[in-house]
C-alpha cells in the first residue's frame, strides 16, 4: 500500500520540478512543459488525495478493470516482416520524395492494401496532407530536408 503513495508522490514531485524550474524559461520554451507539468500535479494530486480518502475509509483497495487486449492473429504469414516493411518504406519514401510527399501517399497505400474504398483512401489522404500542411508548414514553419529526387532533377 505504502507503495502507491510513494508512485503518486514521486511522479508528482518530478513534475513539479518540471514545472518549477520551466517557470524562468522564456515563455515559447516553456509553454508545453507548464501546461502539461501543471495538468500532471493536479492529476498527481487528485490521486494522492483519492489514495489517502480511500486509505482512511478502511475500504479495500479497488482492483481496476482489466483493460488487455485479446490476442490478435496476424491475417498475414509474414507477422512482424510485414510492419517493419511498411515502415521502412515510409522511412525511403521521406528520404526519396520529401515528408509532404510521402505522408499522403504511405496513407493512400497503406489504406487501399488493407481494404479501403477509393473514396475512403482519397479522403484520409486529403487529410493527412491538409493536417500536415497546416499545422507543420504554415504553423511551425516546420523546414523539411530536402528529398533525394530533387536533389537529382
Amino acid at each position: 500500500m505504502i507503495g502507491r503513495y510513494l508512485f503518486t508522490f514521486v511522479i508528482g514531485m518530478a513534475l513539479a520540478f518540471a514545472v518549477l524550474t520551466a517557470w524562468s524559461w522564456p515563455l515559447r520554451a516553456s509553454i508545453i512543459v507548464l501546461t502539461l507539468g501543471g495538468v500532471g500535479v493536479v492529476l498527481a494530486l487528485i490521486q494522492f488525495a483519492l489514495d489517502l480518502m480511500g486509505a482512511r475509509s478502511g475500504s479495500p483497495a479497488r482492483s481496476g478493470r482489466v483493460l488487455d487486449t485479446p490476442q490478435v492473429e496476424s491475417g498475414s504469414r509474414w507477422g512482424n516482416l510485414e510492419a517493419w516493411g511498411w515502415i521502412i518504406a515510409f522511412y525511403l519514401a521521406i528520404h526519396v520524395i520529401g515528408f509532404m510527399a510521402a505522408a499522403p501517399l504511405f496513407t493512400f497505400a497503406y489504406a487501399k492494401v488493407y481494404g479501403a474504398r477509393w473514396g475512403v483512401a482519397l479522403a484520409l489522404s486529403a487529410i493527412a496532407w491538409g493536417f500536415l500542411y497546416g499545422i507543420f508548414e504554415k504553423t511551425f514553419h516546420v523546414p523539411w530536408p530536402e528529398p533525394l529526387l530533387k536533389i537529382l532533377l
